[in-house]
């Protein structure tokens, strides 16, 4: 049985440590964590593929409760001994709403034959460099494309486009992580699913990214293209967040 960690230096030293052989999700917490079902249940679905002993949810659950964390942020990590639960201030800002993104696009290709490509992988390192970079460019995230040359996701994020109105992003199969902000707008909006190339977000009216700690973030620019994220996004995000609110902990 893994042992939770929180908030302490020393942990057991296991294949996640040497090999990057674990799973992570990162939690929003205002009075209560959430989307929490949601985020066990992707942390437990990563956990299978990887191969890990299934996990100690209850205890899990139970900590949550204990810790009464507020307006932070949760991160959970799970390795083959350990369950490491750390928090940290949320880092987007109103101003980070007000101002918009401004994306580019990466050199490295998303693998869609890959399964660490469609789960929260600790192995993230490449995520890490790739926005580093686009950052020293003037950037505040980059967009994969995947081996065939078709939009997937950005650095930390899935991403929408919006044309005439109507609402398009990347399939799963297109090599993304089927983010919970993602899933929630898919299943409340009209969202079309589809492949798409650079040369189709070209051509959208507006652009938004979302996760579960930014929850929809307008996009002003793509690669000096310049886009109108107030209309529709706006709407999407408001709806979202009265949707957070009602839910609390779930």
């Amino acid at each position: 049985m893994r042992k939770i960690f929180y908030k302490e230096e020393k942990i057991l030293m296991d294949e996640g440590a040497f090999f990057a052989k674990g799973v992570f999700e990162t939690i929003l917490c205002y009075e209560e964590p959430i989307f929490q079902t949601e985020h066990i249940n992707r942390l437990k679905e990563g956990m299978n593929i990887i191969g890990l002993a299934p996990l100690e949810e209850e205890e899990l659950r139970g900590f949550f409760k204990s810790i009464n964390t507020k307006n932070k942020v949760l991160k959970i990590t799970v390795t083959p001994l350990n369950i490491i639960i750390t928090e940290r201030e949320i880092p987007y800002k109103s101003e980070d709403y007000n101002n918009g993104f401004k994306l580019t696009y990466s050199e490295v290709r998303r693998n869609t034959t890959s399964k660490l490509t469609y789960i929260k992988s600790t192995g993230y390192i490449e995520n890490i460099l790739e926005k580093e970079k686009a950052a020293k460019r003037g950037y505040n995230d980059v967009i994969f494309l995947n081996e065939k040359g078709n939009i997937a996701e950005t650095s930390c994020s899935n991403i929408f486009f919006i044309k005439n109105n109507e609402i398009f992003t990347p399939r799963v199969q297109d090599g993304i992580l089927n983010g919970i902000i993602r899933r929630w707008i898919v299943e409340n909006c009209d969202v079309f699913e589809k492949s798409l190339t650079i040369k189709d977000i070209e051509e959208c009216d507006e652009v938004f990214i979302t996760n579960s700690l930014m929850g929809v973030m307008p996009v002003v620019e793509i690669n000096k293209i310049k886009y109108n994220s107030t209309n529709y996004t706006s709407r999407i995000r408001e709806n979202l967040i009265e949707a957070m609110g009602k839910l609390g902990g779930n």
